[in-house]
């Protein structure tokens, strides 16, 4: 009877220990409740400890009871469950419920880390973002003047693109991760500010339409913006359907992490630029023009860029940041025109000059354009899987775009008898102005009016395209890079890819294949005879 009493009181010590038990469980899950998945080492280790702390403390518990006299067990019991209770006040009113604790939220690395860092970390940041930059630079510069010497007028950066994949894939994944590094805050800049280095032509757009009359200007911009929307449409809807017919298995794009934000810094520091070069010129007209011509020009047009940033989503939608930028940066030559005394024409050639007089902010934005382009080989080799994998997609869609885009064109240019040298120019409106104006040579069409139609094309493609895409419900990454890519070229890319990073890469693939691919459907007799034919 008295080890019969025993075992009871054994297995209510035992039901008491299992008790704290389910307390501490209880514990854990509202500490969970109040700090999320991320708890602290340091709890975890407590409950470590308890938990060793209950299970010596329920094993003496129960020899004690089932050994020793009734009046010991008694005793043991009544310890154990005073200790429980203790517990139970201590450990769920500091631990669990307190108000500090509840909200504590793990510290936030980095942080720690922006606050640890001192004159010297931001300087070798600053280091190594100009180094990779500079590398980008210099890759470029000496590839063009290769070009040039060769007597090769097709783009050195769209060849070094797809030379640096070839690369970063011939060289193993563990290699290729450290050139990746050692490039990423350079593409990570690059992809910040991408659309700036596009607007130096855009801004000069009134130059090459000058020459145009009305009646001409009118219809060109009706070929061109249904010509944009025929395109757009076209494009996406044939990745969609090559992608259906050879039943490509469709795996989601990560999506990529956005820009880091514009900093007060930014407004301030590039609007204090700009009123500061406006009033050296307005003191010393004679003395600082050429000098204050760049940074003016340069602080006004990167100003328009972060202004349209900053504009609401429903706004932006109407108005894009590229277009934003190009009216900032027309309207600061102007501006600037005007404290000089020139005239608007002359103002816009002293913004980008192209090489005929001194350098402007236009020329310097141009100047960054192959290191640009360069960096997209970076990208298609971060999705060379996706690329492996949608390899009939984007090799059809482009090649379809491209000749949907030349016979469209002569097709509409003939409907509306547009004459026949504008309506050559037209053909090539899809297609970078780097390839486009070899191929209005082809044409014998003029160059000045293939290289505004490619602007103007351009333009309408980068402020409605990645908006009307998703109205119309192309939604994936890869059907929309494509498309805004084939038919807005590099604007396109910009404007796109500043709202949708991921999809760089198969706007970096479009934007190449449909010049290249142009390119070469141009050199072919009959292609060529055939639009000529079309348009008269």
């Amino acid at each position: 009877m008295l080890r019969m009493q025993r075992t009871a009181r054994a297995g209510s010590l035992t039901a008491s220990a299992v008790d704290c038990k389910k307390l501490r469980i209880r514990c854990v899950n509202v500490h969970s409740t109040a700090e999320g998945p991320q708890d602290t080492g340091a709890f975890i280790q407590k409950l470590q400890a308890q938990k060793w702390i209950e299970n010596w403390k329920s094993k003496q518990q129960l020899l004690s009871a089932i050994d020793q006299p009734e009046a010991t067990a008694i005793s043991q019991k009544a310890d154990a469950q005073n200790w429980i209770n203790n517990w139970k006040t201590k450990f769920a009113a500091q631990e669990v419920m307190s108000p500090a604790h509840s909200n504590e939220i793990l510290p936030d690395t980095s942080q720690k880390k922006e606050a640890s860092a001192g004159p010297s970390n931001v300087f070798l940041d600053y280091a190594h973002l100009w180094s990779g930059l500079g590398v980008l630079y210099v890759v470029d510069y000496f590839s063009k003047k290769a070009f040039l010497e060769a007597g090769l007028k097709f783009p050195s950066s769209l060849v070094g693109m797809f030379a640096i994949t070839t690369l970063l894939i011939a060289v193993g994944e563990q290699n290729a991760a450290k050139i990746r590094g050692f490039f990423a805050p350079a593409l990570d800049w690059i992809a910040k500010w991408l659309s700036l280095f596009y607007v130096a032509s855009l801004v000069t757009l009134p130059l090459a339409l000058k020459e145009l009359s009305g009646s001409e200007l009118v219809k060109i911009a009706i070929i061109l913006s249904l010509g944009m929307v025929g395109t757009l449409i076209f494009t996406a809807q044939a990745a969609v359907f090559i992608r259906d017919l050879v039943k490509t298995p469709t795996k989601a794009v990560a999506k990529a992490k956005s820009a880091s934000p514009y900093l007060p810094s930014h407004y301030i520091g590039w609007g204090a630029l700009a009123l500061a070069s406006l009033a050296a010129t307005l003191a010393a007209p004679g003395t600082f023009t050429s000098t204050m011509a760049v940074p003016f020009c340069l602080a006004c047009t990167v100003s328009g860029y972060l202004l349209g940033n900053a504009l609401p989503s429903s706004v932006q939608g109407v108005l894009h940041p590229v277009v934003m930028t190009a009216l900032a940066g027309n309207a600061g030559a102007a501006l600037f025109g005007a404290a000089i005394g020139v005239d608007y024409e002359s103002a816009l050639k002293i913004y980008y000059s192209k090489g005929v007089g001194a350098m402007g902010a236009g020329d310097v934005l141009m100047s960054l354009l192959g290191s640009v382009i360069l960096s997209m080989g970076f990208r298609i080799y971060d999705q060379r899987e996706t690329m492996k994998r949608h390899a009939p997609e984007i090799l059809g869609a482009t090649l379809a775009s491209a000749l949907f885009s030349f016979f469209s064109t002569a097709l509409a240019a003939k409907a509306l008898g547009l004459q026949s040298a504008l309506a050559r120019a037209l053909i090539p409106r899809s297609v970078t102005v780097a390839l486009a104006l070899p191929i209005a040579g082809q044409l014998d069409a003029p160059l000045s009016i293939a290289a505004a139609s490619v602007l103007l094309h351009c333009l309408m493609a980068a402020n409605f395209g990645p908006a009307l895409l998703t109205a119309l419900g192309y939604k994936d990454t890869i059907s929309r890079g494509l498309a805004a890519a084939g038919t807005g070229g590099g604007f396109g890319t910009a404007a796109l890819t500043s709202k949708e990073p991921e999809a760089l890469p198969f706007c970096a693939l479009s934007y190449s294949m449909v010049g290249i691919i142009s390119t070469m459907l141009a050199t072919i007799p009959q292609v060529r005879n055939a639009l000529v034919a079309i348009v008269g």
